[in-house]
C-alpha cells in the first residue's frame, strides 16, 4: 500500500496555472471553520465520554465517539487527497481488525491511531487559525499591490500624497511607484500560493503520521 504523500512542488510562476494551488489554498481558507467543528467535536466528546462514564449509557456514547473519530479521520485523508492533492492509496482503517465486534471494540479502544486521531482534530483549530490569518493577510497585500496600477491606469485610484515615511521619490515619481506596487503584489501573489502548498504538504505530513501511521 502506498504511502500518503505530498505531490511534486512546481515552478516559481508556473504555480498561477496549477489546479492544486488553488484547491489547497481553498482547503487552508476552510481549515479554520473545519476545524473549529473539529475540535468542538473532540472536546464536546470527550468530556460527555468521561461524564457519562458512570452512567450505563456511558460506554455506548464513549464508542461511539471513538468510532465517529475514526470515521472522521478517513473523511479528513480523502479530503486531503482531493482538495491538497496528496498521493498514495494508504489510508486509515474505519475500525480495528479483530475476531467480532467485542474484539474490533477493544482494539478501537486500545489502538493508537484512534487517540492520535482526536490529537490530530484538537490541532486543526489552532492550525486553521494560523493558515487563515497568514494566507488572509498575504493574499490581501499580493492583489492589494496588484490593484495599485491597475486603478491608476484607470484613473481610479487616489495620487501618493504625503511624506510616507522619508520616501519623497514616491510622490514625486508615482507612475514608478505604482509599477513598483504592482511588480511587488507580482511576486506575492505566486509566493503566496507557494506558501499554501507549503502548509499543505505539512498538513499531509501530519495526517499521514497522526491519521494513518
Amino acid at each position: 500500500m502506498a504511502a500518503l504523500l505530498a505531490p511534486p512542488h512546481p515552478g516559481f510562476f508556473a504555480v498561477l496555472a496549477t489546479r492544486r494551488a488553488y484547491t489547497t489554498l481553498l482547503y487552508l481558507l476552510f481549515s479554520m471553520a473545519t476545524g473549529i467543528l473539529a475540535f468542538t467535536y473532540a472536546v464536546t466528546g470527550l468530556s460527555l465520554s468521561l461524564g457519562l462514564a458512570i452512567l450505563i449509557i456511558g460506554l455506548p456514547f464513549a464508542v461511539t465517539f471513538l468510532a465517529g473519530t475514526r470515521l472522521l479521520a478517513v473523511a479528513e485523508v480523502h479530503l486531503l487527497k482531493a482538495m491538497v492533492g496528496a498521493a498514495g492509496s494508504e489510508a486509515p482503517a474505519l475500525l480495528p481488525e479483530g475476531e467480532g465486534w467485542l474484539a474490533r471494540l477493544k482494539t478501537l479502544v486500545g489502538d493508537r491511531r484512534t487517540w492520535t486521531s482526536l490529537l490530530y482534530f484538537l490541532l486543526l483549530m489552532p492550525l486553521g487559525i494560523a493558515y487563515f490569518t497568514m494566507l488572509v493577510t498575504a493574499l490581501s497585500m499580493g492583489l492589494g499591490l496588484l490593484a495599485v496600477p491597475v486603478l491608476r491606469l484607470l484613473h481610479l485610484g487616489g495620487s501618493f500624497t504625503g511624506d510616507l515615511g522619508g520616501f519623497a521619490w514616491v510622490t514625486a515619481h508615482p507612475g514608478l511607484a505604482a509599477a513598483v506596487c504592482g511588480l511587488a503584489g507580482l511576486v506575492l501573489v505566486p509566493l503566496t500560493l507557494h506558501l499554501a502548498l507549503l502548509l499543505g504538504r505539512f498538513q499531509v505530513w501530519l495526517a499521514r503520521h497522526l491519521l494513518v501511521r
